[in-house]
């Protein structure tokens, strides 16, 4: 799979939208790191708050909101992909482990929702699906509270890689967002992204 970041073809367009090497400011987004794998000892949360289950058969992405408005739309509109309407995605028999990304908004109900999902994946329930990581979407503009940082740095060190998107005002204005009006530090998050699901499908598709 080649490196479809380097010219970014607007979705339904066929045309290229934006050079984003010569867009985008050569030093990469943070990215937190944590856990790797699931771990032993962790108890997944009581049933009743657990997100169920569908079959699937392809490699993904899968985009997996935490809670209600957590943008799996969004994000499959912009990185392509399957929504997975708050359900974890269950492979056939036969079909590849399905990449998954995790969102949320950075709340304080978005964030404990996204630790119950994390809490379910590191407990060792899924363990069929590659774990991509967590997006954390800013739920405001400007300075993230204390008490949001805080939080967000603790949830990410129980999944693989966090990436935490800035507030896209287009979304809070019109609903919509595309690559050629998005200010360059989202642009540069969701470029990082991109690339860290793309090496993980392509590692796990036939070539």
């Amino acid at each position: 799979m080649g490196n479809r970041w380097t010219g970014f073809v607007g979705p339904g367009t066929g045309t290229q939208t934006v050079s984003l090497l010569e867009e985008i400011h050569p030093e990469p987004p943070p990215v937190l790191c944590g856990a790797q794998a699931p771990q032993q000892g962790v108890s997944a949360p009581d049933g009743d708050r657990r997100l169920e289950r569908f079959s699937t058969s392809s490699a993904g992405p899968y985009w997996l909101g935490a809670h209600g408005g957590a943008g799996e739309t969004t994000f499959r509109e912009l990185l392509g992909g399957v929504e997975c309407r708050h359900r974890w995605p269950s492979p056939t028999p036969e079909a590849p482990s399905p990449v998954v990304v995790l969102l949320a908004r950075q709340t304080h109900g978005g964030l404990e929702a996204a630790r119950r999902a994390a809490q379910d994946w590191a407990s060792g329930q899924h363990p069929e699906v590659v774990l991509a990581g967590l997006v954390i979407v800013a739920g405001t503009p400007g300075k993230t509270p204390k008490p949001l940082a805080a939080a967000t740095r603790v949830i990410s060190g129980g999944v693989p890689s966090t990436w935490v998107v800035p507030w896209i005002e287009e979304l809070r204005l019109t609903g919509a967002t595309d690559w050629e009006s998005m200010a360059r530090e989202p642009r540069k998050v969701l470029t990082a992204l991109g690339e860290a699901v793309d090496e993980l499908i392509s590692e796990r598709t036939p070539q």
